[in-house]
This record gives C-alpha cells, sequence and structure tokens, in this order.
C-alpha cells in the first residue's frame, strides 16, 4: 500500500470511503446492542420486574461481549475478517428479532431467565465485529488516513445510539418496548445485507497485510508479543475497565436516574439521553485534536481526559440538588470525556502491534476489558442506588474516574518506552 500524501490519491479515496462503509456497520451493531438500555425504564414499567433482575440481563451480554472479543479477536487474526462481520451481524439482527417474543410467549418465570440467555447470544455475536473492523483499517489504511478512519468509525456508535434513543420513545409511545427490537432487527438485517453484497468489492485479501507478519510464521511466533508491553498493558486493560464502568454505567442507567430523581416520565428520560451520544461525536473529535496537537502517547492523553470525568463527575456530586440541567450536563460530560478515553486506549493501542501480527487478538483483548467494567457498573449502579442512594452513587462515579486516572499515569512511561 503506498503511503497516502494528499487527499487526492487512490488510497485515501478508497480508504475514506472504507471507513464510511464501516461506520455503518458500527452504527448497526449499537442499535442492535443499545436498544436493551434504550428501553430499559420502559420494560420496567411495562413488566414490573425489579431493577436488579433486569439489570442481570444486560450483565450476560457485557460478559458474553467480553469474553466474545477475546476469542474473536483471536479468530479475526486467522480468518477473513469480512466473514466474520457479516456473521456477527446476522446473528445479531436475529437475537433482536427473537428477544421480545419471550414476553409474549412464555410464562412468567421463564421470561428474565430466557431474555438473559438471547441478549448473551447477542453479546457473543456483537463481539465479531470491532476486532475485523480494527484489523480491516490497520491493513488497508496508512496511518494519516487510519487516525481520520477510527474518529468515523466511531462515530458509527454515537449514530446508533443517537437513532435508537430517538426512535425508541416514539416506538413505544405509539405501541410498546417490544417494537424497538423489531425495529432495530430490520436495521440490522438490512445493513447485514448491504454489506454481503459490498464485502466484495472491500480490497481485503490476506496478502494485502504486506508489513504484518502472519500469525503462523515462524518469526512472528517468536516475538509475537513485545515483553515491554505486558506491564503498561495490565494498567492500560485496568483503566479501560473503568472506563467500561463510567460509560455504560452512567449511559445504561441515565433514564432510569432521571426518572427516580426528576420524575421524567418514561419517553423524556430515553430523549434526555441523546444529549450523551451526541456529545460523545464532539468528544471524538475533540480526542483526536487533543491527541494531534498536545501529545504523541495515548496513555497520557486517556489520563488527562479521565481527569476532566473526575471533574464533571465532583460537580455533579456537590451539586446534586441543582436541577436536572446540572445532572444532564454532568452525565453527558462524564460519557464524553469515556468516549475519548475508549478512543484512545482501543482504537490506538491495538496499531502499535501492527508488526507483531496480532492487531485483532490485541483489540479485542483490551476491548473487553471494556465489558468486564460495563458488567460491573451495570448491576452495581442498580445496587449502589437502592442502598445508598443517587447522590453517593455518582461519587463512586468520580472515584472511579480517579482510579482509571491512576492506572493511566502509571502506564505512560513504559507505554512511552514501548512505543519509543
Amino acid at each position: 500500500m503506498k503511503a497516502v500524501t494528499d487527499r487526492s490519491t487512490p488510497d485515501q479515496i478508497a480508504g475514506k470511503r472504507l471507513a464510511w462503509l464501516l461506520t455503518l456497520l458500527y452504527c448497526a451493531s449499537y442499535v442492535t446492542r443499545i436498544n436493551y438500555s434504550a428501553s430499559l425504564q420502559a420494560i420496567i414499567t411495562a413488566t414490573g420486574f425489579p431493577k436488579s433482575d433486569l439489570a442481570v440481563i444486560a450483565v450476560c451480554m457485557s460478559i458474553t461481549y467480553g469474553l466474545g472479543q477475546v476469542i474473536n479477536g483471536w479468530i479475526g487474526d486467522r480468518i477473513n475478517p469480512k466473514n466474520l462481520l457479516l456473521c456477527g451481524l446476522l446473528i445479531s439482527a436475529g437475537v433482536n428479532f427473537v428477544f421480545p417474543l419471550t414476553c409474549i410467549l412464555l410464562p412468567r418465570n421463564a421470561i428474565v431467565p430466557v431474555m438473559a440467555v438471547l441478549w448473551a447470544m447477542n453479546g457473543f455475536s456483537q463481539a465479531m465485529l470491532w476486532p475485523p473492523i480494527v484489523k480491516i483499517m490497520v491493513a488497508m489504511m496508512d496511518d494519516a488516513t487510519y487516525n481520520y478512519s477510527v474518529v468515523r468509525v466511531s462515530w458509527g456508535s454515537s449514530f446508533g445510539t443517537i437513532l435508537v434513543y430517538l426512535i425508541a420513545p416514539l416506538i413505544i409511545s405509539l405501541s410498546n418496548w417490544q417494537g424497538v427490537f423489531f425495529a432495530c432487527a430490520v436495521f440490522g438485517f438490512l445493513v447485514a445485507i448491504l454489506w454481503w453484497i459490498l464485502k466484495s468489492r472491500v480490497p481485503y485479501e490476506e496478502n494485502d497485510l504486506q508489513n504484518i507478519p502472519q500469525p503462523d510464521a515462524t518469526a512472528a511466533q517468536k516475538s509475537a508479543f513485545p515483553r515491554t508491553a505486558i506491564f503498561p498493558l495490565v494498567f492500560i486493560g485496568g483503566a479501560i475497565v473503568f472506563q467500561g464502568m463510567l460509560r455504560d454505567g452512567v449511559t445504561n442507567w441515565m433514564p432510569t436516574y432521571l426518572s427516580e430523581v426528576f420524575r421524567f416520565d418514561d419517553t423524556l428520560s430515553i430523549l434526555c439521553t441523546v444529549s450523551l451520544a451526541v456529545f460523545s461525536i464532539v468528544s471524538f473529535g475533540v480526542a483526536a485534536w487533543m491527541y494531534r496537537r498536545f501529545f504523541r502517547n495515548e496513555v497520557f492523553c486517556a489520563a488527562v481526559i479521565f481527569a476532566l470525568a473526575m471533574l464533571s463527575a465532583a460537580v455533579m456530586f456537590f451539586f446534586f440538588g441543582g436541577g436536572a440541567a446540572i445532572a444532564i450536563l454532568s452525565m453527558t460530560l462524564i460519557t464524553g470525556c469515556m468516549h475519548g478515553t475508549n478512543l484512545m486506549l482501543i482504537t490506538h493501542v491495538p496499531k502499535r502491534f501492527k508488526k507483531y501480527g496480532n492487531i485483532s487478538t490485541i483489540s479485542g483483548a483490551i476491548n473487553a476489558c471494556t465489558y468486564i467494567g460495563a458488567a460491573i457498573s451495570t448491576y452495581g449502579v442498580a445496587l449502589l442506588s437502592d442502598a445508598i442512594g443517587w447522590q453517593n452513587t455518582v461519587g463512586v462515579w468520580a472515584i472511579i474516574a480517579a482510579f482509571g486516572m491512576m492506572c493511566c499515569l502509571i502506564a505512560t512511561r513504559p507505554w512511552h518506552k514501548m512505543i519509543d
């Protein structure tokens, strides 16, 4: 692959077109995943199931998504990632179609267990998407195009979240929460069909990994993992766990928070959560600009962003009685910072392993840490909010951000030595 030197080069044009196609795929991933959290308060209202019971369903997905990231990351380094993407999209869309039928066809005592199994399947299928996306981008793009593309592809999560949080209240008000899942399943199937049609035009073949030793090569086996990366990766993984705890903990429970603290109705509380996704688009751009302008070490950049999240949570804690506007703004800033941290750690760290031939494996392994955190916080927030109240739960968010910052600071110097 020739180096991209200006905007008119064919390689750069092809890379940017590919980025937008992958953005649509990542958008479909979020549409078929975030719909549960978007509908959670409506499901609680409609079914009467306790928060803790329904939180278990989200936890099951987080667990299988995290495990799936490791497994599918490893698989993604050994098979054509285009086929892995198609498989993940089709399974996820199918699960979304079947999921709402549980409340229609099953007795009440079987609904939550079956939902948990189905959503766990969705988690594993969702894990078939991100590692191959990263591998395709690293293989097909130089650094400049990759840096451009990761921001756009990351926007897919925001576009998907905005779409779900806009259509979910409308569908719920016109029909019921089950309709949200049927609509998302249709969208997932349509994107899967589009990818099936266009994937043959994506110029990815194994021989396109020009500078990437193949995993089965003897030389690659001897240097498949640099020892200098072990220590910083442990703390980077810890930081990503804390990032997942904040990002998904706040996002999943913001509608319930607004409903319980400020008595917002289900529709309004869901619509307010759109602010998180809208600002995340801005946060990706701001984080990318900060990285290019002030940093060369993505881990230290993530530490600075964690500090901003800690400050936002502290403001929300000390001004807890200040009204809904302060709460929504603070939660928007917290999740925006976590999206920026995600951009630094999840997208820039794996590309450092290009020459070792394990991009997808590293991407899957560290992204799994996000959903360890998500599993902890999704259930933990439900327990904490009931046990110690929402204000103290917000205080815990500030502490989590502080731990994430410390992990990044510890990893900064050894990571700099590794990438230097």
